[in-house]
């Protein structure tokens, strides 16, 4: 007995030592899967795909997207000088509701229009704000409940948020309930971005775009950070994630946002995307602002067809960009700002490899209709690309007429 006792002393002190280095990362492992033990998964991306490949078979029903501009009339959200983001993000938000509704399989719930909200939501943040409370105080305590225990880790090393005013706090929980009863598969968000500064009126240290998702112990976690991901890859071709500090994951986490549901308040996925800071250059004008947000529903609509794996309508075009293809008619010297022939010539230049030029990046070169040192440096490689016997850097004839048969209409 004495003998067989000692061995499996010996046994179990090998089991130790094996073992201890990884108790750590186990313990780690555990904390951040809690989502699957203490909150029901929600939403899955297979179950998202299938029904989507179902929709419009027998009585099978739509997949259904609410498509949430940022902000409102009331409360527009950030500004820079006359450009307010509930005006961009509702002309973003019709944009790309009207593209997915070419889809048979997409219902589309816009939330507002230019009268304002969706009657039906606005009748239910009015005579629903009680229950609408109640709803947020439950979650809430459940939240405290397994944060107390231990069994949910609190994120404090967020990006900092402002906090939403009381309306606007309700029509955001509102919006999530809503859409937790109404069969809602996917929420998107739309917004643009800023953040505190001492001198408002002139532009900011960031810019690009970012896409932020509920955090990993939430229920509906798995899908959005799916979808997310495809749309970052998409959103990446023609533009620059975020180079804010903790932003410039591409793909942000986050436990505070009201409208990808904290306190585990949404059932369905979610992503809140930031297509920009509402400072950057290629806003301030209004024709290529509107060309820029209508290229931003094109690659959103491009990112959910992708996540999807199905066949695209036609309205993405051959380079799946507003931008191209594009007929150029005439020269365009250096210097020029805010030209449209220019903001499809930087298109063309970035599928060609050489926009932003060798040791730029898209934040020192945006896609904004502008003919400085980031496009004259790209077409200088353009042409020796080409072999163009154009001067390097000038937009010549020769130049033009390459452009035109790569990438004219």
């Amino acid at each position: 007995m004495t003998a067989y006792l000692f061995f499996g002393l010996v046994c179990l002190m090998g089991l130790f030592f094996i073992f201890a280095p990884f108790a750590s990362k186990l313990t780690i492992w555990n904390v951040r899967h809690t989502a699957s033990v203490f909150f029901t998964e929600s939403s899955k991306p297979e179950v998202m795909k299938q029904t989507l490949a179902l929709a419009g078979k027998e009585d099978n029903r739509k997949f259904r997207i609410l498509i949430v501009p940022g902000h409102d009339n009331e409360f527009w959200g950030t500004q820079y000088k006359n450009v307010k983001e509930a005006d961009m993000t509702l002309e973003l938000g019709k944009e790309i509701s009207r593209l997915l509704s070419l889809d048979s399989k997409f219902q589309v719930i816009l939330s507002r229009d230019d009268s304002g909200y969706l009657p039906e939501l606005a009748t239910y943040f009015k005579e629903q704000e009680g229950n609408i409370l109640s709803f947020v105080e439950a979650k809430k305590e459940v939240m405290s409940d397994l944060q107390l225990s231990g069994k949910i880790s609190t994120k404090v090393d967020g990006v900092y948020h402002n906090n939403a005013p009381g309306p606007v706090a309700v029509r955001l929980y509102g919006i999530n309930k809503w859409a937790n009863e109404n069969n809602i598969d996917l929420v998107i968000h739309v917004h643009f971005n800023d953040y505190p500064r001492r001198k408002r009126a002139s532009p900011g240290d960031y810019s690009g775009f970012s896409i932020y998702v509920p955090e990993h112990q939430y229920s509906n976690a798995r899908s959005s950070k799916d979808i997310a991901t495809t749309m970052l890859k998409q959103l990446g071709t023609y533009y620059p994630e975020s180079n804010m500090p903790k932003e410039d994951a591409g793909v942000v986490e986050d436990q505070d946002l009201i409208a990808i549901g904290s306190f585990n308040t949404l059932d369905p996925a979610s992503i809140l995307i930031e297509y920009g800071y509402i400072y950057e250059p290629q806003f301030l004008n209004s024709g290529i602002r509107s060309r820029i947000i209508e290229d931003f529903a094109i690659q959103t609509y491009v990112g959910i067809h992708n996540f999807f794996g199905g066949s695209l309508l036609g309205v993405a075009g051959k380079y799946n960009t507003a931008l191209l293809p594009y007929t150029w008619r005439n020269t365009v010297s250096a210097g020029a700002q805010f030209n449209p022939s220019i903001l499809s010539l930087q298109a063309a230049l970035t599928l060609e490899g050489v926009f932003p030029p060798k040791d730029f990046d898209g934040h020192v070169c945006p896609l904004a209709g502008t003919y400085g040192a980031c496009t004259k440096k790209s077409l200088a490689q353009f042409q020796k690309k080409y072999d163009i016997n154009d001067t390097p850097g000038v937009f010549g004839t020769a130049t033009m007429a390459k452009l035109n048969e790569l990438y004219g209409e």
